[in-house]
């Protein structure tokens, strides 16, 4: 059940990283994600690298759920883009998202490690 549970939320985590730079910004919202602290207004690249993200950790959710070697590869690869999209777009919001995508890509690197 634990696996399935940690598969469903690796997809999660890739649909979610989508909605944030994928939605509409309201005027009110916490922090604008299609503004980059290094590259200023670049909602081109940040709906690019969400997207990138989100199919990296959808596919990691079903290597991982259907048991297949490669779904580390496919985590390295998720955590990665991630961690640049959030770093590139710094806000102290996406702090719990950082955690997560780095932990998923430490996750892929030790199962890499192992086998």
């Amino acid at each position: 059940m634990l696996h399935v549970l940690i598969g469903l939320l690796l997809v999660a985590h890739g649909l979610i990283t989508f909605g944030i730079w994928a939605a509409p910004v309201p005027e009110k919202a916490p922090f604008n994600p299609n503004h980059s602290w290094l590259l200023g207004d670049t909602r081109t690249l940040a709906i690019a690298l969400a997207v990138l993200a989100a199919i990296a950790f959808v596919v990691t959710g079903g290597g991982f759920l259907a048991q297949q070697d490669w779904w580390a590869l496919a985590a390295v690869a998720a955590g990665a883009v991630a961690v640049l999209l959030m770093a590139l777009y710094f806000n102290p919001w996406l702090s719990a998202g950082i955690l997560i995508s780095a932990a998923i890509l430490y996750a892929g690197v030790q199962a890499l490690q192992q086998g």
